[in-house]
Formats: C-alpha cells, sequence, structure tokens
C-alpha cells in the first residue's frame, strides 16, 4: 500500500516569509546603526579635532607675543638670554603649527600659516640686526663726544681743526601684505598700534684736520658739536630706559596676560578632558551596546538562518516524498492498471459463456418460467459486463491511457442506433423516449463513434433509471464553425427526481452518488459513469454541464466538436439479413483455437447452427500443426494460450512457405480490451478483433464481413 505524501502547512511557508524578511530587516537594521555609528564616531572626532586645533592655535598666538616682546629686549639689553628665549619661542611655534591637524572643511592654508611665521622670523632678525647698528652708532657718537671733551681741556697752543658732517638717511617702512587672521591677531597684541613710519637716522661724519694752529672759533664750534652730542645721547639713554621699561612693563603685562590664560586654559582643559573622558565613556558605552546588540543580532540572524535552511530542507524532502509518491503512485496506477486489465480478461471470459449460453438458451422453445430464469441469467451478466467496462474506462483515464479512434461515421445513425436500444429500456419502466434531432442525414463526420455512442448511452441510461413518471428527450444540433469543423450539441432532459443543490457540484466527481437517487432506484452503482463521460468530453475538447432542482428533473448538456467530411468517406455497414449471412457462410471451413472449453463449446455452437464446419485446437502449436495439413478459410484464435500463444501462432501463419496460406483470414477471439493490445494485434497479421464476450450476431457477422471483404480483395487482385 502507497504511503501517502504529508501536504505541507501553510505555516511553514508563512514561517519562512517571516524568517526571511526579519533576516533582511535586521540586516538593515544592523547596517543603519552601523552607519549612524561610524556617522557619530567621525563627529566626535572633528570635535575633538577642533578643540586640540584651537589649544594649539592659542599656544602660537602667546608664543609668538613672547618672541617678539623678547627679541625687543635683547636689542635694547644684549642680554643673549633673550635672544635665545625669543629663538625657542619661535621653534616651539613652527612645532606646534606641525601639530595642527587641517581638515579639508579647514580655511587656513597650513603652508601660508607656515611661511608667515618663517617671514616673520626673517623680518624679526633683520630688525635686531638693524638696531644692533643704530646702538653701535650712537655708542661710537660717545667716543666722539669724549675726544671734544678732551680737546676742550687741552692747551691753547694745539690748535686742531673740527668738522663734523651729519648726513640725514631716511629708511623706508617695510611693505606688509594683508594680513590673515593669525596677523590680525599678533598685530593686536604688539605694542605698536598706528602704522610704521618712515625712520630718520642721523649718522655723524667726523673729519679731524689737524694744524699747526687751532683757532679759537673752531673750538667753540666744537663745543657747540659736543654740547649738542651730549645732548643727544642723554635723550638717547632716557629713550632707551623708557622703552627698556615699557617693554618691561609690556613683558610684564604679558607675562600676567600669559599666566592667566593659562590658568583659563587650564580650567578649559580640565572640562574638556573631562568632556572627553566622559565622551569617551559614553561612546564606549554606545559602542560596547552595539556590538553586544549586534552579537545578539548575528546570534539571531544565524537562528534565522538555521530555521531558514531548515524548512527549506523539510520542503525538499516533503517535495521528495511527493516525488517519490509521485512515482509510486504511477507504478501503482499502472500495477492497477494492468490487474484490472487481467481482471477484465478473467471476468470477461467467463461471461462469454454465461452471455453466450444464456443467448443460445432464449432462442429455445422454453418453459415461460425458464425463459425468465435465462433472461434474469442474460440481464445480471450485461450488467456485470458495463460494471466492468465502466471499471476499466476509469483505470484508462487514470493512467493516461484513455485513447480515441479517429474514423468517419455517420452522426444521425449513432444517435438513432442509442435511440433504439434505450427505447426497449424505457417501455419496461414504462416512460416514455422522445428522439427530438435536428441534424441531417447526410452528415459524416470524423471522430470516435463509440466513445460518442458510451457517453449518450449512459447519459440516456442515467435518465431513465431516476426518471419514476414522465419522459426522457434527447436533443440534439450540430452549429458549424469555421472550415469544415461543427459543433454537436446535445441535451438529456428527464422528469425525474433531479439533484438537490448541495450534491450538484459534485455529480461528475469519481464514485460520487446521490443518496436520495440511489433510494429512488434502490440500485447504488459505481459512481463512475459520469465521471467517465466528463473526461471522454473533456479529453477531445468538448465540455459538460448539469442544471437541475430536487423533484424537477435534471438537463444533462455536453458540446463536442467534430471534423466534417464528405458523404463517400463514411462507410455505412451494412446490415446482413439472414439469408445473405447463411449464403456467405455454408460450408466455410473454420480452425478454432482456444485453451478455454467452455468458450470452446461455445463456439462450437455457435459454428454448427451456421452450417460451419470447424476443427478446434487447444493451443497454439497444435493450431499450427493442424493448419499445415488442412487449408482452412479462417482462423479464429484466442491470445492467452499455452505452448504457442495466438500473437506467436499469427506470426507463424504470415510467415508460411504457402504465399496462398499464409495470407488467410486470422481474427481474434480476446477479452483484452485495451486499444494498444488492439493496436499489437493489427501490427502483428491479424485482420480483425472479435472482443469477449460476444454474442451469436456479432461473431457471425463479423465472420460474414472478413469473407466478403477478401473476396472482394481477391477479385481486385485477379
Amino acid at each position: 500500500m502507497i504511503v501517502r505524501a504529508r501536504k505541507i502547512p501553510i505555516l511553514r511557508y508563512v514561517l519562512i516569509i517571516a524568517l526571511i524578511s526579519l533576516l533582511f530587516g535586521g540586516t538593515e537594521y544592523l547596517y543603519l546603526r552601523y552607519k549612524k555609528a561610524q556617522l557619530l564616531r567621525g563627529n566626535i572626532e572633528n570635535v575633538i579635532t577642533s578643540r586640540e586645533n584651537s589649544a594649539l592655535i592659542d599656544t602660537c598666538i602667546y608664543r609668538l607675543y613672547s618672541a617678539d616682546n623678547s627679541s625687543r629686549l635683547y636689542t635694547i639689553t644684549g642680554d643673549k638670554t633673550y635672544l635665545r628665549s625669543s629663538s625657542a619661542d619661535m621653534n616651539k611655534v613652527l612645532a606646534t603649527i606641525d601639530k595642527i591637524k587641517f581638515g579639508k572643511q579647514e580655511v587656513t592654508d597650513p603652508d601660508k600659516f607656515k611661511r608667515l611665521v618663517q617671514d616673520k622670523i626673517i623680518k624679526t632678525n633683520d630688525f635686531i640686526k638693524l638696531r644692533l647698528q643704530t646702538n653701535y652708532l650712537i655708542k661710537r657718537s660717545e667716543k666722539v663726544n669724549q675726544s671734544l671733551n678732551h680737546i676742550q681741556t687741552a692747551k691753547p697752543e694745539l690748535v686742531a681743526h673740527h668738522v663734523t658732517t651729519i648726513d640725514t638717511v631716511k629708511i623706508a617702512p617695510t611693505v606688509q601684505a594683508k594680513k590673515k587672521f593669525f596677523g590680525r591677531v599678533i598685530a593686536s597684541l604688539s605694542r605698536k598700534k598706528e602704522p610704521e613710519k618712515a625712520k630718520t637716522v642721523i649718522v655723524a661724519k667726523d673729519t679731524v684736520i689737524y694744524s699747526q694752529k687751532i683757532s679759537k672759533a673752531t673750538i667753540q664750534s666744537g663745543k657747540t658739536a659736543y654740547n649738542y652730542s651730549k645732548k643727544i645721547n642723554a635723550a638717547n639713554k632716557k629713550l632707551v630706559k623708557g622703552e627698556q621699561q615699557i617693554l618691561q612693563l609690556n613683558n610684564n603685562l604679558a607675562q600676567e596676560i600669559i599666566a592667566s590664560l593659562k590658568g583659563y586654559k587650564a580650567i578649559e582643559q580640565a572640562y574638556i578632558n573631562h568632556s572627553k573622558a566622559e565622551l569617551r565613556e559614553n561612546l564606549g558605552d554606545v559602542f560596547s551596546d552595539f556590538s553586544r546588540g549586534a552579537l545578539v543580532s548575528f546570534i539571531l540572524l544565524v537562528l534565522v538562518l538555521i530555521a531558514v535552511f531548515y524548512n527549506i530542507w523539510k520542503i525538499f524532502r516533503n517535495e521528495q516524498d511527493i516525488i517519490d509518491y509521485s512515482n509510486s503512485a504511477e507504478k501503482y496506477a499502472q500495477l492497477k492498471s494492468k490487474f484490472l486489465a487481467g481482471m477484465s480478461h478473467e471476468i470477461r471470459t467467463p461471461l462469454n459463456s454465461v452471455i453466450g449460453f444464456s443467448e443460445q438458451l432464449s432462442q429455445e422453445d422454453l418453459p415461460p418460467s425458464q425463459k425468465e430464469q435465462v433472461a434474469a441469467i442474460r440481464n445480471s451478466s450485461e450488467m456485470i459486463l458495463d460494471l466492468v467496462n465502466e471499471i476499466l474506462d476509469f483505470s484508462k483515464y487514470e493512467t493516461g491511457k484513455m485513447n480515441f479512434e479517429s474514423a468517419p461515421f455517420m452522426l444521425n445513425q449513432v444517435i438513432s442506433e442509442v435511440y433504439s436500444t434505450m427505447t426497449i429500456h424505457a417501455m419496461k419502466k414504462g416512460i416514455g423516449l422522445e428522439n427530438l434531432t435536428n441534424i441531417d442525414d447526410t452528415i459524416c463526420c470524423e471522430g470516435d463513434k463509440m466513445r460518442l455512442k458510451q457517453v449518450l448511452m449512459n447519459l440516456t441510461g442515467n435518465a431513465i433509471k431516476f426518471t419514476r413518471q414522465g419522459k426522457v428527450t434527447i436533443q440534439a444540433k450540430v452549429e458549424l464553425t469555421l472550415g469544415n469543423n461543427f459543433i454537436l450539441k446535445v441535451r438529456v432532459v428527464d422528469t425525474g427526481i433531479g439533484i438537490d443543490k448541495n450534491h450538484l457540484p459534485h455529480v461528475f466527481d469519481e464514485f460520487s452518488q446521490v443518496a436520495e437517487a440511489q433510494k429512488a432506484t434502490r440500485h447504488k452503482g459505481t459512481g463512475l459513469g459520469l465521471a467517465i463521460c466528463k473526461k471522454i468530453i473533456e479529453l477531445q475538447g468538448g465540455s459538460i454541464t448539469v442544471t437541475s432542482a430536487s423533484g424537477q428533473g435534471s438537463v444533462f448538456s455536453f458540446e463536442l466538436p467534430f471534423k466534417q467530411l464528405e458523404d463517400v468517406d463514411c462507410y455505412t455497414e451494412s446490415n446482413f439479413n439472414s439469408d445473405l449471412l447463411i449464403d456467405l457462410v455454408r460450408d466455410k471451413n473454420i480452425l478454432l483455437a482456444d485453451d478455454n472449453k467452455l468458450n470452446v463449446l461455445l463456439a462450437k455452437t455457435i459454428l454448427k447452427k451456421w452450417n460451419i464446419k470447424c476443427d478446434v485446437a487447444y493451443d497454439g502449436q497444435e493450431a499450427l500443426d493442424l493448419f499445415k495439413i488442412n487449408n482452412y478459410d479462417m482462423v479464429l484464435t484466442d491470445i492467452q494460450m499455452p505452448v504457442m500463444d495466438g500473437l506467436q501462432l499469427t506470426g507463424q501463419i504470415r510467415h508460411f512457405s504457402d504465399p496462398v496460406k499464409s495470407k488467410i483470414i486470422i481474427m481474434a477471439l480476446t477479452a483484452n480490451v485495451m486499444k494498444e493490445d488492439r493496436d499489437i494485434y493489427l501490427a502483428t497479421g491479424v485482420n480483425d478483433v472479435v472482443l469477449k464476450p460476444f454474442l451469436e450476431k456479432d461473431l457471425i457477422e463479423k465472420i460474414a464481413s472478413a469473407i466478403q471483404n477478401n473476396s472482394t480483395a481477391l477479385k481486385f487482385i485477379a
């Protein structure tokens, strides 16, 4: 027994979708949090960097001021300690500039800033040199004054002509470039507020001309120059002293300002350090939380992936189970089809005897009671045959092996045959059967005549079965379409018990039966008839519907497309009359091969009744031996026989050395009704097939038709 595959719960699909959505959502959340954390880190770094740069720039400002003040003190005092202090401050400024982190957002050009500081160093050195030269000249002037004082205290006879030339030299102020922000800050801290004017430098050039005589006027002039120079020196000393005091005051003031700035800087730096520490701690907590969250999210994502992969694996396994189940079901269906085919063969074989002998008995002059019993046997056997046919047809379309013939036939003739057959059943039940067919008798079409007949018989039979009183009506018409095609539209209308709305949607389902209908007829059936009709119609491109209401009857309608042919394409089977049949089969010699003695007895009874000679063989080898030594008009052979089966016998006959005997008519008597079996028989060399169970008329007409066709073919060849 096949284990049924489990259906995948819809909850599993919903869970997979939810897990995948959670996976992508978690990934997106982590990505956004990571981007925000990176942005926060960058902003914090920029804030810290900007604050550090501000502190470094402030350091540069007071270092520049200190260096400038030390350089001025050096020019006044000549103390090299101030020179070393100024040089050290300028070097620290350059080192501090290198520490400043200039980013893309900064306006200041770092190279230009450094270049300005270097220019200041050069200008300061030049100023110191100029100041030293000025002091040197003033000192030389003091020496000249000392010389004049010595001349003034000398003896009168010593005469010296002293000429002093005073030149005035103007030094133009240095042209300064437009200062940037740092230049303006440095200038604001300088002691000079106004722009530097042109400087006037007085240079005294002394020329002493010695002569043997010195006049009093010359000596008096020297005294005057001496006094003037003395006043200049005194004023210069006062100026230097005042400048020194101012610079000292400025230096003290700068030291006080720097000390205050350092104090404030210390407070600010402490606050900044505290803020940095707190910020780093908070940032560390944030990143720690982020790391923990990322770890938890990563674990959740791993679990989600595991769940997804597990569900995918479960789905894969379930699909594999479904595939295995499908393969097993297919194999099971094939085995079931073979089983049903075998069962059909095994059931049809004894039914052949039951139906055949009941038919023979019904033709005898029997008492009424015995005739009634024989009729009951025949009806029961026909019901069994219909049941077997339904099960076999169901097995065919279940395994996809339902094939359809494509042969020409007269459409109106099929409907008339169904009407004639079903009229007897309607009369027995006491209801009417009407044929309201509006189809031309000359319409020839191409299709499966037997399947169409099966559908009509089934629908009409059901209508009669479920109609207690009233009538059943068959309505049929054709509707032309494009080309040579048309659609056959058939309606079977009854006045029966009808179908309630709850059962109406399931009428064409397999094994579906209406309980009320079964009670009314006291016959349950298989529940396959309408399902088989639906498959036959739909597999040929048609459609079938039903409209009904409880107690108001039913209307079964179907539409089926056909291809229309010319009248000459249809072969109308001739209905042999008794005299013609007797003339065609009289004194014919037939070889009968069958291993079932009951079937042999039935066949011999029928053949003997029609004056047909018969030799019997119970296996294929025995039949072949009889064929070799005797001449026969026809071979009737069963397919499944011991020693040599019917197909092997046919092959041996078709390859017989005598070409005339090899063309003998061979008809297969078989209970195998599958189309593929029939095709194999015809391909092997069988001329026609007689299905078991068969009736007397069917067998004799088949024999007569084959003999007549063979005679016509021989005349045509001759």
